[in-house]
């Protein structure tokens, strides 16, 4: 597959307990510095509830490899993958998942969503 020319990571949201018995949802990584073609799909803006929201849709292509098979909407992309800097990357929330090909690769549609209070 060409065009892998980016690097990605994904996460899984995982619920933890702390201390005292109380569930605390946190993401840990499933794929880190995943290779990937990526390419804006669409974007739109709109109001709801007195802000204008941005929402821009994203594909991601990477290839297939059992650890990642599972990918759902309950999963994110953090792009471009996690840097020295955390302010460098943003994250896509996944949308929806379809195997390319016998499990050559995952085209993984995604959201990334901006809001701007009082616009």
């Amino acid at each position: 597959m060409r065009g892998l020319d980016r690097k990605i990571d994904i996460e899984r949201k995982t619920a933890v307990s702390d201390g005292y018995g109380q569930g605390i949802e946190t993401w840990s990584k499933i794929a880190t510095r995943r290779s990937a073609w990526v390419a804006p799909v669409r974007g739109d803006e709109r109001f709801t509830s007195e802000q204008l929201v941005a929402r821009q849709q994203t594909e991601f292509r990477v290839r297939y490899s059992s650890e990642i098979a599972d990918l759902s909407p309950l999963d994110r992309i953090i792009y471009p993958a996690t840097s020295i800097i955390p302010r460098s990357h943003e994250i896509y929330d996944i949308i929806e998942v379809a195997e390319l090909g016998r499990r050559e690769a995952l085209r993984i549609i995604t959201a990334r969503r901006a809001e701007i209070a009082n616009a």
